[in-house]
Order: structure tokens, then C-alpha cells, then sequence
């Protein structure tokens, strides 16, 4: 996987393309306190009304609010709606 991963960077590197379209990097979208989508991440941790915690190849990204609900959930994709007021990222050590 890190040697698919090392030759995928090079590419992007070489071609002088964008790195969002590298596949695995996540990516965050925030729709004012409302609203917030997740693609890319690798499953939920833990998941509270408070609280909820996505694994992703770079580390886990933490949502914070008040009446959290996934209102949509895919294997790479999360739609999380509620009054969203934290987003945390841990970076792997």
C-alpha cells in the first residue's frame, strides 16, 4: 500500500497535478454551523451527539457540536448536520 501510495505522489509531483486528486488525502467541507461532509475518511471511531470521530490515512478528524446526526454515510463519505462548533485534526505519529 505505501509503495502504490509513494508512486501516486510522485506522479501528482511529476505532472504537476493538484494534490486533491490524490486519493488519499481527505477532505472537509464546512457549510457554516450546520453542516459539514467528510470524503475520503476510513470509518467513524466513535460517535456521540457531542461527538463524532473519523479515522483517515492521515489521522482522525473530530467533530464537536450539539445534536450531531450522520444523515448520510458511505465507506469514503460522511454528511454530518447539527450545531456543529469544533473540528480537530490529529495527525499520525
Amino acid at each position: 500500500m505505501k509503495r502504490k501510495s509513494k508512486l501516486w505522489n510522485r506522479i501528482i509531483k511529476t505532472a504537476e497535478l493538484p494534490q486533491d486528486l490524490d486519493p488519499h488525502l481527505f477532505f472537509v467541507q464546512w457549510f457554516g454551523s450546520g453542516e459539514c461532509l467528510i470524503e475520503q475518511h476510513r470509518g467513524v471511531l466513535s460517535f456521540e451527539p457531542c461527538r463524532i470521530r473519523f479515522l483517515t490515512e492521515q489521522g482522525t478528524v473530530e467533530l464537536t457540536g450539539e445534536d450531531l446526526v450522520c444523515e448520510q454515510l458511505t465507506e469514503t463519505r460522511a454528511k454530518v448536520r447539527g450545531a456543529i462548533k469544533g473540528l480537530t485534526l490529529e495527525g499520525k505519529s
